[in-house]
Parts: C-alpha cells; sequence; structure tokens
C-alpha cells in the first residue's frame, strides 16, 4: 500500500493548508480539483505535485462528476483523502471513501505514516484536545477549520484536464423548494430547528406553523441543507456553519449528535421532540418530548398560538 495522497478542492476555499497536511505522510500529492480553471491554478502552486482537474461549469452540477471520482480514486488508491469540510467537498469525499472502504474522520490536524500505519491527530473538544487515530488502511477526512495556510509556491505542478468523461450522462435534474428567506438565526430569541427525524418533506409545514405560532426562526440541521436540500445553508446549525445563542432552542427530528449540538451551545432553554427515546438529545436537553411529531406538533401549535 502507497503513501500517496489526495487533496479535493471543490469549494471556493484555500487549498494551502491542505497540501501542507497531505505532505506530511510524505508520498505524492494529488490536487483533485472540480470547478474552475482559476480554482486548478491556485492549488497548482500550494506544494502539489500534481493537479488533476474537472472542468465543472454553472450548467452540469458538480455532483455529475461523483462517479468518475470515485472511479479515479479506486483506480489511483490514495492512501490518504483529504478536503475542506465544506458542501460539494464531502460530496467527493464520502463518494472516494465508499469505493476505497476508507475509514472517515474530520478535524483532521496531522497525518503521518509509522510503520505502515496511517496516524491522524484530530481536534476534538472545541479544540481543547487532541485524539490520535490509527489506521491500517485508507483514510479520508476533511481538516480542521482555520487550519495554517502557506503562502504560495514559485513553481506550478502540471495541471492535466480530464477530457474523457462527459457528466452529462450521469445528471439527472429534479425540481424542488427550498426555504430561504432572510432568516436572522444570530440575534434570534426563539428558535425552532428540524432534522432527518421528520421523515418526509411534507412536514415542513407542520414545522412551519409551529415556528409562526411561536414566533420563531426556522434552522436546521446540516443534512437538510447539503444532502435533500431542503434549506438554504443560512439556516444550517451546526459546528461548522454557524452557532447560535437563542433564549429558547425547540429541536424537531434532531438526534442530537455532537456536531450539531456544539451549534447551540448557547442556548438557555432546549426543547427536544423526536420518536426515539434514545435519541442522544434527551441527555442534553432540558425539557423532552417523546411521541409522534405529526400528533405533538399541532397540539403545540395549537397552545402556542393562544398565548
Amino acid at each position: 500500500m502507497n503513501n500517496d495522497s489526495w487533496i479535493i478542492v471543490a469549494d471556493d476555499v484555500p487549498a494551502g493548508s491542505l497540501s501542507l497536511i497531505a505532505r506530511g505522510l510524505g508520498g505524492r500529492v494529488t490536487a483533485v480539483v472540480v470547478g474552475s480553471r482559476e480554482r486548478a491554478e491556485a492549488a497548482a502552486v500550494t506544494g502539489v505535485d500534481e493537479v488533476i482537474w474537472y472542468a465543472a461549469n454553472e450548467e452540469i452540477p458538480v455532483e455529475a462528476w461523483t462517479e468518475c471520482i470515485a472511479k479515479a480514486a479506486e483506480k489511483a488508491r490514495p492512501r490518504v483523502i483529504l478536503a475542506a469540510n465544506m458542501p460539494m467537498a464531502r460530496v467527493f469525499v464520502g463518494a472516494a471513501a465508499a469505493r476505497l472502504g476508507a475509514a472517515v474522520t474530520s478535524s483532521v490536524m496531522a497525518v503521518m505514516l509509522e510503520e505502515g500505519r496511517v496516524i491522524v491527530k484530530r481536534s476534538v473538544a472545541e479544540g481543547r484536545a487532541v485524539e490520535v487515530l490509527e489506521a491500517e488502511g485508507f483514510v479520508a477526512g476533511m481538516i480542521i477549520e482555520g487550519a495554517e495556510e502557506e503562502e504560495a509556491s514559485s513553481v506550478s505542478a502540471k495541471i492535466t484536464a480530464v477530457t474523457d468523461y462527459m457528466p452529462e450522462d450521469n445528471i439527472k435534474v429534479e425540481a424542488t423548494h427550498v426555504e430561504t428567506g432572510s432568516a436572522d438565526l444570530s440575534s434570534a430569541e426563539r428558535v425552532v430547528s428540524v432534522g432527518a427525524g421528520i421523515g418526509s418533506k411534507d412536514k415542513i409545514e407542520l414545522v412551519r406553523q409551529l415556528a409562526d405560532a411561536f414566533h420563531a426562526e426556522i434552522s436546521c440541521s446540516l443534512p437538510l441543507c447539503d444532502n435533500y436540500r431542503w434549506f438554504d445553508h443560512s439556516r444550517v446549525v451546526g459546528s461548522s456553519t454557524q452557532r447560535i445563542s437563542p433564549r429558547i432552542y425547540l429541536a424537531v427530528g434532531i438526534s442530537g449528535q455532537p456536531q450539531h449540538m456544539m451549534g447551540v451551545r448557547g442556548a438557555r432553554t432546549i426543547i427536544a421532540v423526536n420518536n426515539d427515546p434514545e435519541a442522544p438529545i434527551f441527555g442534553k436537553c432540558n425539557y423532552g418530548i417523546i411521541g409522534d411529531l405529526n400528533k405533538i406538533l399541532p397540539v403545540l401549535t395549537t397552545a402556542l398560538a393562544k398565548i
């Protein structure tokens, strides 16, 4: 098994920190870039050995390149794949990791190779501690936010454009309504937040009615934005998006994963509605309601409307 690495660049973020961490493995570093020529050129001067460029444009969703990149990862078999914790990059990291059977982690600070094992140092507890992981096989991960950036190199790596793959064949376009609007979550006194536990998109109307009666803003967990596209990114709450401090935070169908709960640590009162009595959020909330949200939310809405 080699000690080569990939950095995946698919969002408008600096790639120098990715290259710096990847080079800690000691092998060849390849930047896999999806997007504009300018993005590829920026990655080429970060100290990588080569750039593989997928020229996505506005007419072709970047997700259309997922299968191609997964196949390329299967062929190249990089020992480590790194990316920034950004929406598009996460899509490609997930696809490549699934194809390789790679272990996946986040908040990566450093990688190195010792006696054939990949050693990963990652930030935990909001930066107050460092966890050390070991893996025998492949590793894929998102680097820590705010990682150190290097100045651009005077040497530009060769850029190879992928021209033998037409992503149009993999495109399936579906129209969907995305919840947008000028949500000011940073100053909201009350927030009703919705997670994947609601089950289906039509349940959002129940959440909207509850928020209206409660005079609250609506937020969501990351999957409802990135995976389902039900909400705009401005409504996502979590450690990698935005952190809020409402007086009351009412979570509907949110399991209570650490990444999400870090985003609401400033909330004075957390109320959880979930049909899973084992959901982690019940160990972190002030008040919990276990049951079917189809029955609970209308009752709450009616009661709040009378206040």
